[in-house]
């Protein structure tokens, strides 16, 4: 099954190395908000002459050396590290150990009975739910955020903007962080890594985008077009476990050596990037991933 990918919208958890879509838990307040907006939809959509059932689904639970991961311990992110890398061609090797995984079929798959509903519906009436969807969810988020938003995907967007200049602002001119990051760069530097900025959340990402890079490259130029797709967006590549892990091995070496570099970096930076990541959610009634 082709996953189709836009370019903007794509999230990994860098710093660890986390699999796909199981970056930090959302706090009970991120819950809380999603079950209001939920009950609030259900009513909307009711007035709007359509069923919509308020689902919320089960929050994401991550193991022990995982949130140690997230928090900057080194030897769980060794871990971590040592067998997903950063998180991209683990998708393939690992592809059951990554929740929401098209190319997977749950084994108890949690189903959204809003799914349902729609798929009951005429092409016609369905494209009237989804408008009707649409205006719902931006007059609830500007009664529970006071955030005006075209869309959920403009919502995202503007979530996923506030919380780049966030780090940006905060992190990069933290004295502190950009020392530990400035000995990283040159570290990397030193074992035949290329760095270009050695800002601190350049140098964050710097050894995810490197790998990121190569998957869009595989997805960009295989045998599948992508020219229909809309601007922004392309075709993940299609590996089996066998062809992607040969990718995963070189992954996880450069993953190990950034993780080897940065280990005094990561440990100040992670935290700072949890903590502005669940304030922007927060702020901006989403879910909770970084």
């Amino acid at each position: 099954m082709r996953r189709a990918t836009a370019l903007l919208v794509l999230a990994l958890a860098a710093g660890c190395g986390g699999t796909a879509a199981q970056t930090a838990a959302p706090s009970p307040e991120a819950q809380g908000v999603k079950q209001r907006k939920e009950a609030e939809m259900a009513t909307c959509m009711k007035q709007k002459g359509f069923k919509y059932v308020a689902y919320v689904s089960p929050p994401t639970q991550l193991s022990d050396q995982r949130k140690k991961a997230f928090s900057g311990d080194y030897e769980s992110m060794r871990a971590e590290r040592a067998k997903y890398g950063f998180g991209h061609f683990s998708f393939y090797v690992y592809p059951k150990e990554y929740e929401n995984n098209p190319m997977v079929k749950p084994d108890n798959p949690d189903i959204n009975p809003n799914w349902a509903i729609q798929s009951s519906l005429s092409a016609e009436q369905r494209k009237s739910y989804q408008s009707a969807s649409e205006a719902c969810y931006t007059t609830i988020m500007k009664k529970i955020t006071g955030k005006e938003v075209k869309s959920m995907t403009d919502h995202f967007e503007q979530a996923e903007k506030a919380k780049t200049q966030a780090l940006a602002r905060e992190l990069d001119s933290d004295p502190a962080l950009a020392e530990k990051a400035k000995a990283m760069a040159d570290c990397l530097t030193g074992k035949g890594y290329r760095v270009g900025k050695s800002n601190p959340t350049a140098i964050a990402q710097r050894g995810s985008a490197e790998i990121r890079a190569q998957v869009v490259q595989l997805g960009k130029t295989d045998d599948v077009d992508d020219s229909k797709l809309e601007p922004g967006m392309y075709y993940e590549p299609t590996l089996t476990a066998e062809q992607a892990r040969p990718y995963l091995t070189k992954e996880i070496k450069v993953a190990l050596d950034d993780l080897e570099c940065g280990r005094d970096f990561y440990a100040a930076y992670l935290p700072k990037e949890q903590e502005i990541h669940r304030r922007i959610d927060l702020e901006y009634g989403m879910e909770g991933t970084p």
